[in-house]
């Protein structure tokens, strides 16, 4: 199973209670990829519907995006040049525990 991970820091409280208000649980996600032997997929987009979905108890609803729904997915066979098109704010995480990943 592939470990989750976002480089996004900043999360607005107010914006998750609206999304736990209007059931918004979907988070969009790279095709997994390979690095030194283990396997990830980084959050693309729903970072606050990804915490929404944890504090409310239910389960995000993981939508996984090709290189035709997010341009970055295509450099996805170079994880390095990859990594660096989806960097938002912040060193990358697991998106579900908060550990640092390198």
């Amino acid at each position: 199973m592939a470990t989750m991970i976002t480089s996004q820091d900043f999360i607005d409280a107010d914006v998750v209670a609206a999304k736990i208000e209007a059931g918004d649980f979907t988070v969009y996600v790279s095709p997994e990829f390979e690095i030194n032997g283990e396997t990830f997929r980084v959050v693309l987009d729903g970072h606050h519907s990804f915490a929404a979905a944890s504090e409310a108890g239910a389960d995000a609803d993981i939508v996984e995006m090709s290189a035709t729904d997010d341009d970055r997915v295509a450099l996805i066979n170079d994880p390095e040049a990859f990594l660096a098109a989806c960097w938002m704010d912040g060193e990358y995480r697991n998106a579900k525990t908060g550990a640092a990943i390198w």
